[in-house]
């Protein structure tokens, strides 16, 4: 069983109406609705990050072995029979 912390929040009107209209149009509980969008933001931090880590594995590879050429032309042709 996933181990659960107890926790209370103060939100904006605004945003609880929103939560609230949320649950209801999805058949969830507040709850659920609230650890759906904070395991979203969680996975989308998490792929921010590793796209900004690619970034720097290109670039250190740029810095490393200069820009390579494009291969587009040559993977053309190839799926085309020419070679």
């Amino acid at each position: 069983m996933i181990e659960k912390k107890q926790l209370t929040v103060r939100l904006p009107l605004r945003v609880f109406d929103y939560l609230t209209q949320r649950a209801e149009s999805e058949q969830k509980t507040l709850n659920d609705i609230m650890v759906d969008i904070t395991e979203q933001h969680m996975m989308w931090h998490e792929g921010e990050k590793l796209i900004k880590e690619i970034g720097m594995i290109r670039e250190r590879t740029q810095r490393m072995s200069g820009v390579q050429p494009d291969s587009t032309d040559d993977i053309r042709s190839l799926r085309d029979g020419e070679r």
